[in-house]
């Protein structure tokens, strides 16, 4: 190879172009999918604050009246619909994409025995965005509809496989790499959002089944506290895709066009 570029330094000009200088540059990867990921926590929390501000009696009511004083994220959503909407239809290239690089991501880094698992967590990723996609599409509908219950369940489904086997993976890819200090950030991140996570799941779950079971006063609102905390940790985890690809761009270059870099 090195005596063939020699060799292509002493080549004469055949055209025009070869005599200019070659134009490349290279954009990175990971900040602006961190940042396109960052849309739904920041459209989530702008829908809460909303639904307060202007819809708060809708949003906080309950069929069995208990008092309630904090609405839940579907509630929210349904508030603000078609922002909500807009939102969704916009974070929905960047989850694909994300799905994407985590299929290349895996396949290169992970080890053998775990690779084909890392495939198929980036395989619930993308069913997972195909599920919000249908929740922006269809917020307006009742909680108590099918449509509904068929896509929170898969959503709820979807995204606590994903964090799980996400992390999972992580831990062994972290493994080969120790000692680096964006791996050693991002995996201390990602294992307080997992933490925070499941441990809201299960409050949110148990209050409400205590809201359907007792209708006690505020059981719903800690549901919905609940609810909003996972659903931002989830959505902030989805984000920690900067410190997989925060090496990776994409490279312009005159002769041989656009390609990526190795993950």
């Amino acid at each position: 190879m090195k005596h063939f570029v020699e060799d292509q330094a002493k080549l004469l000009p055949s055209s025009i172009k070869d005599l200019q200088a070659r134009r490349h540059f290279r954009i990175p990867v990971g900040p602006p999918l961190a940042l396109g990921l960052l849309q739904m926590p920041v459209g989530m929390a702008y829908n809460l604050v909303m639904a307060i501000t202007t819809d708060f009696q809708s949003t906080t009511y309950t069929s069995c009246h208990a008092f309630n004083i904090f609405p839940t994220t579907s509630a929210a959503a349904k508030s603000q619909h078609k922002v909500w909407a807009v939102v969704c239809w916009l974070e929905f290239p960047f989850l694909i994409a994300s799905a994407w690089l985590h299929i290349r991501f895996y396949r290169r880094n992970l080890p053998r025995p775990v690779r084909s698992f890392g495939c198929l967590m980036a395989i619930v990723m993308a069913v997972s965005s195909f599920s919000m996609l249908l929740w922006g599409n269809f917020a307006q509908e009742d909680g108590d509809s099918l449509l509904h219950i068929g896509i929170a369940l898969s959503l709820f489904g979807s995204c606590a496989i994903y964090m799980a086997g996400s992390f999972v993976c992580a831990k062994y890819y972290m493994r080969e790499r120790s000692g680096q200090m964006h791996d050693e950030l991002s995996l201390r991140l990602k294992s307080g959002l997992v933490l925070t996570y499941y441990t809201w799941v299960v409050i949110m779950w148990i209050f409400y089944f205590v809201h359907q079971k007792f209708c006690l006063p505020l059981a719903y609102s800690v549901f919905g506290i609940g609810e909003f905390i996972s659903c931002e940790c989830f959505f902030i985890y989805l984000s920690t895709v900067y410190f997989d690809f925060y090496h990776v761009y994409i490279y312009y270059d005159q002769r041989l066009g656009f390609f990526l870099s190795e993950l």
